[in-house]
């Protein structure tokens, strides 16, 4: 009775490892073409691809295509792309990981940080005087 049990406990793990989502951007002129599917190498075809900025706000969204493809323009800020398969299934790119984008796409810090993000050097002063009060 162990070695069937312990048999199906290992390929239903296995099943699900199969199925990991991943996928690839790159930068092409104004456009980021991305490529979906699963760690298995079967495609993704119509799953919910989502480019969200920082402040959570949607920029754009879309499926992936029956070549496990999506694109979409370049946002002008910095953002993620969320490939979303299901509840805990999902994927994420930050736009650093892009093949081909640079720091030079938005300003950012030496350590990487985006200058210009809601908290500008105004409202940490803010906060800072609030702290200290």
């Amino acid at each position: 009775m162990r070695i069937p049990l312990v048999a199906l406990v290992f390929l239903t793990s296995a099943m699900a490892y199969a199925h990991t989502p991943v996928c690839r951007c790159e930068l092409n002129g104004d456009r980021i073409d991305c490529e979906g599917g699963y760690h298995d190498g079967s495609s993704a075809v119509d799953e919910t691809m989502r480019v969200i900025a920082y402040n959570g706000a949607t920029l754009a969204t879309g499926k992936l295509d029956t070549a496990s493809r999506f694109s979409t323009p370049l946002p002008s800020q910095p953002f993620y792309i969320l490939m979303d398969v299901g509840p805990g299934e999902a994927f994420e790119v930050d736009w650093r990981d892009i093949v081909g984008m640079s720091r030079e796409h938005f300003s950012t810090t030496e350590a990487g940080d985006v200058i210009g993000s809601p908290l500008d050097k105004q409202s940490i002063n803010e906060l800072d005087k609030d702290i200290d009060e």
